[in-house]
Protein backbone atom coordinates (compact mmCIF):
# COMPACT_ATOMS: atom_id res chain seq x y z
CA UNK A 1 0.00 0.00 0.00
CA UNK A 2 0.98 3.83 -0.12
CA UNK A 3 -0.14 6.53 1.41
CA UNK A 4 0.67 10.42 1.62
CA UNK A 5 0.07 12.80 4.12
CA UNK A 6 -0.26 16.76 3.96
CA UNK A 7 0.16 18.60 6.77
CA UNK A 8 -2.59 20.74 8.14
CA UNK A 9 -5.07 17.80 6.16
CA UNK A 10 -7.10 15.82 7.80
CA UNK A 11 -9.57 13.74 5.94
CA UNK A 12 -13.12 13.52 5.50
CA UNK A 13 -15.81 11.20 5.39
CA UNK A 14 -18.79 12.19 3.43
CA UNK A 15 -22.46 10.33 2.83
CA UNK A 16 -26.00 11.53 1.44
CA UNK A 17 -27.50 11.32 4.65
CA UNK A 18 -25.61 12.58 7.75
CA UNK A 19 -25.54 9.80 10.34
CA UNK A 20 -25.81 10.41 13.87
CA UNK A 21 -22.63 10.12 16.03
CA UNK A 22 -20.46 9.04 13.32
CA UNK A 23 -18.03 11.70 11.66
CA UNK A 24 -20.30 10.68 8.46
CA UNK A 25 -21.41 14.47 6.79
CA UNK A 26 -23.70 15.36 4.25
CA UNK A 27 -23.00 18.82 4.10
CA UNK A 28 -19.79 20.27 2.38
CA UNK A 29 -18.45 22.87 3.92
CA UNK A 30 -16.84 25.65 1.39
CA UNK A 31 -14.46 28.35 2.64
CA UNK A 32 -12.73 31.23 1.69
CA UNK A 33 -9.29 32.42 1.66
CA UNK A 34 -7.07 35.62 0.40
CA UNK A 35 -6.85 36.70 -3.22
CA UNK A 36 -3.83 37.54 -5.22
CA UNK A 37 -3.05 39.60 -7.29
CA UNK A 38 -0.66 40.45 -10.39
CA UNK A 39 -1.05 44.35 -9.55
CA UNK A 40 -0.03 43.72 -5.39
CA UNK A 41 2.62 41.63 -3.82
CA UNK A 42 0.33 41.61 -0.90
CA UNK A 43 -2.44 39.53 -0.51
CA UNK A 44 -6.00 41.10 -0.14
CA UNK A 45 -8.69 39.34 2.48
CA UNK A 46 -12.16 37.88 1.08
CA UNK A 47 -14.05 40.50 2.96
CA UNK A 48 -11.40 43.13 1.60
CA UNK A 49 -13.90 43.83 -1.60
CA UNK A 50 -17.39 43.78 -0.05
CA UNK A 51 -17.98 40.01 -1.56
CA UNK A 52 -21.28 38.04 -0.16
CA UNK A 53 -20.65 37.56 3.61
CA UNK A 54 -22.26 34.51 5.69
CA UNK A 55 -25.65 35.45 7.50
CA UNK A 56 -25.33 33.14 10.33
CA UNK A 57 -21.93 32.42 12.71
CA UNK A 58 -19.92 30.19 12.08
CA UNK A 59 -16.54 29.34 13.63
CA UNK A 60 -13.52 29.44 11.26
CA UNK A 61 -11.24 26.40 11.02
CA UNK A 62 -8.46 26.49 13.49
CA UNK A 63 -5.20 27.94 11.36
CA UNK A 64 -1.44 27.16 11.87
CA UNK A 65 1.33 29.71 12.16
CA UNK A 66 2.20 28.75 8.69
CA UNK A 67 -0.88 30.20 7.57
CA UNK A 68 -1.16 33.01 9.41
CA UNK A 69 2.70 33.75 8.62
CA UNK A 70 2.16 33.60 5.38
CA UNK A 71 -1.55 35.63 5.22
CA UNK A 72 -3.93 33.23 5.01
CA UNK A 73 -7.01 33.86 6.66
CA UNK A 74 -9.55 30.78 5.96
CA UNK A 75 -13.00 31.80 6.62
CA UNK A 76 -16.54 30.54 6.47
CA UNK A 77 -17.91 30.80 3.15
CA UNK A 78 -22.03 31.73 2.32
CA UNK A 79 -21.76 28.82 -0.53
CA UNK A 80 -23.53 25.76 0.76
CA UNK A 81 -23.39 22.23 -0.52
CA UNK A 82 -24.49 18.79 0.13
CA UNK A 83 -22.81 15.83 -0.79
CA UNK A 84 -23.89 13.89 -4.14
CA UNK A 85 -27.04 16.02 -4.37
CA UNK A 86 -27.24 18.04 -7.95
CA UNK A 87 -27.45 21.55 -7.49
CA UNK A 88 -28.51 24.25 -10.23
CA UNK A 89 -27.26 27.81 -10.38
CA UNK A 90 -28.34 29.33 -7.03
CA UNK A 91 -28.15 32.94 -6.27
CA UNK A 92 -25.58 33.51 -3.18
CA UNK A 93 -26.40 37.24 -2.23
CA UNK A 94 -27.18 40.76 -4.06
CA UNK A 95 -24.64 43.40 -3.73
CA UNK A 96 -25.77 46.73 -4.19
CA UNK A 97 -23.13 49.59 -4.79
CA UNK A 98 -25.32 53.18 -4.74
CA UNK A 99 -23.61 56.04 -5.86
CA UNK A 100 -22.08 57.16 -2.84
CA UNK A 101 -18.61 57.66 -2.05
CA UNK A 102 -18.34 54.87 0.06
CA UNK A 103 -19.86 52.26 -2.37
CA UNK A 104 -17.66 54.23 -5.10
CA UNK A 105 -14.64 53.45 -3.77
CA UNK A 106 -14.90 49.56 -3.06
CA UNK A 107 -16.78 49.20 -6.59
CA UNK A 108 -13.18 50.80 -8.14
CA UNK A 109 -10.88 48.80 -6.19
CA UNK A 110 -13.01 45.57 -6.65
CA UNK A 111 -12.55 46.86 -10.70
CA UNK A 112 -8.80 47.62 -10.24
Amino acid sequence: SSAFYLPGLAPNVFCQTEVQDTKCKAKVEVFVNRLDSVESVLPYEYSYFGFCKIKDKQSSPVENLGQVLFGERIRPSPYKFNFLEDQACEKVCEQKYDDIPGDQKLLKRLMK
